[in-house]
């Protein structure tokens, strides 16, 4: 990018951040999610925001917060603040599955409290806010059985409708749910807390919210990880054909590099491609439905993405081009839209504002005819999105963010969301950032390395970019089993 470009960018940068300041939330002591282990502390309560910021309040929105005690006395005044993935998602876990996940959170936060609080809080909307933009309409669907494609996208276009309507009157508002109103809440939350500067630890498309945070909050940010990123100025939708194409180009390639590998699976990107094309033209029957081409790369898509299974992707490929797809069923994608550990309606707001009606049909239909056979199935983004009343986008959200704030970036070299091509383009705009690629990893790194979570925690300590130290095992690649 040119000099001139990055001026520009900080001078929107800099214009955005001397808005006039959101105004504070208010905190409110109430009970803690989940268990507080013995020995360890926790402030606990709702943060409450108006819905529009700068008018009278009409509806109040009440977010759940956990601050997770620091064990220093005093503790630094900067929290780490992290913003969850999703949209939709709860930082805090499914409600029958909330203790585990807060376990989780005590011990994975154990390092960042050796010096200072981490706040967790519930976005708006998500499934645990008051309101939630939940639609139990299409939980219920979910919860059916497999149906008629045509049937399935009738009875959900009518759930989608029920669903809009339902928040239009009681909130919250579809229309008023986007990336810059999380942003917002996130400085509120932080200002309700009493916190003035704040650390960011952000995971996939929190990560899409943390640079708008570093775009509008300015100093605000002492320094942020951003793990899966996801930059303003990419449409996911346009993309996805070519982000798949790329998954599957780095395992074949890894597996070719590999003289096991490359013995074991030969000839594995003929073969794969071969048979893709064969359930292109007569999916295959399995007792769960019929396994199309699409399905099966978009299992193999959800293997990656998770990470742990990547140094058995090459022997799942070489079963399922022998016509054997047991290994797939684990990851094969649910016919129905509706999750109810995830709010659909903040997910739909988010991703037709911001995603699929801002998307070049065209575009979405080149990448599908260029990449094909390792293309996913096309998403049912636009035939929800039809009935569904999502905001404008403003076009200067889709400018890449240009700061002088200290962040590392995180990306896999796997990872079909979030690809390390979004990291660096990221990185090309903040003079203070590092991109670290790891080259057997997933979607989400800090959450199953426990070298990159240590790498977050020293980034956040000591927040210079030249002094971090990258992981030894970040630019191995995968070790493949060859059984």
């Amino acid at each position: 990018m040119s000099a001139w470009a990055c001026r520009l960018l900080a001078a929107v940068t800099l214009a955005l951040a001397a808005l006039p300041a959101a105004a504070q939330g208010r905190f409110v002591p109430g009970p803690c999610i989940g268990e507080v282990p013995p020995g360890e502390l926790a402030t606990c309560g709702w943060v409450e925001l108006p819905e529009r910021r700068g008018e009278p309040a009409r509806r109040v929105h009440r977010l759940p917060v956990m601050v997770l005690r620091s064990r220093a006395l005093p503790p630094a005044p900067d929290p780490v603040l992290y913003l969850e993935g999703g949209p939709g998602l709860s930082p805090f876990g499914p409600a029958d599955g909330v203790d585990e996940r807060m376990e989780a959170w005590w011990s994975s936060t154990a390092a960042f409290r050796r010096t200072r609080d981490v706040i967790l809080y519930e976005p708006r909307g998500a499934v645990r806010a008051d309101p939630a933009a939940d639609c139990p309409e299409l939980d219920r669907l979910a919860a059916g059985p497999p149906l008629h494609p045509r049937r399935r996208d009738t009875l959900e276009a009518g759930a989608v409708a029920a669903c809009a309507d339902r928040l239009r009157r009681t909130g919250p508002d579809p229309a008023g749910l986007s990336t810059p109103t999380a942003a917002e809440d996130a400085l509120a939350v932080a200002d309700a807390l009493g916190a003035g500067v704040v650390n960011l630890y952000a995971l996939s498309y929190g990560t899409h919210v943390g640079l708008e945070v570093i775009r509008r909050g300015g100093p605000r940010v002492r320094s942020a990880v951003l793990d899966g990123v996801f930059p303003p100025d990419v449409n996911a939708r346009e993309e996805q054909a070519a982000l798949a194409h790329r998954a599957f180009r780095r395992l074949f390639e890894d597996c070719a590099a590999n003289r096991r590998c490359r013995a074991a699976f030969p000839d594995l990107e003929t073969r794969v491609a071969e048979r893709l094309r064969r359930l292109e033209r007569a999916p295959a029957k399995l007792l769960s439905g019929p396994l199309g081409a699409a399905m099966a790369v978009d299992a193999v898509l959800s293997a990656m993405a998770d990470g742990e299974p990547v140094p058995e992707l090459p022997e799942l490929l070489d079963a399922m081009a022998r016509g054997r797809y047991d290994r797939l069923l684990p990851w094969l994608r649910p016919s129905w839209t509706g999750d109810p550990d995830a709010a659909e309606g903040l997910a739909l707001s988010v991703e037709c504002r911001e995603t699929v009606n801002a998307a070049d049909p065209a575009r979405v239909a080149a990448g599908l005819a260029r990449w094909a056979p390792f293309v996913p199935a096309d998403d049912p983004g636009p035939r929800l999105c039809a009935g569904w009343p999502a905001g404008d986008r403003d076009p200067a959200e889709r400018l890449p963010v240009a700061s002088p704030v200290p962040v590392l970036l995180l990306s896999g070299a796997y990872d079909p969301v979030t690809p390390p091509e979004w990291g660096e383009r990221a990185a090309s705009t903040l003079p203070r950032g590092r991109h670290v690629v790891f080259r057997s990893a997933g979607h989400g790194v800090t959450l199953l390395d426990a070298c990159a979570a240590g790498m977050a925690v020293r980034f956040i300590e000591r927040p210079d970019p030249a002094a971090l130290v990258p992981c030894p095992a970040a630019a191995r690649p995968p070790a493949f089993l060859t059984r």
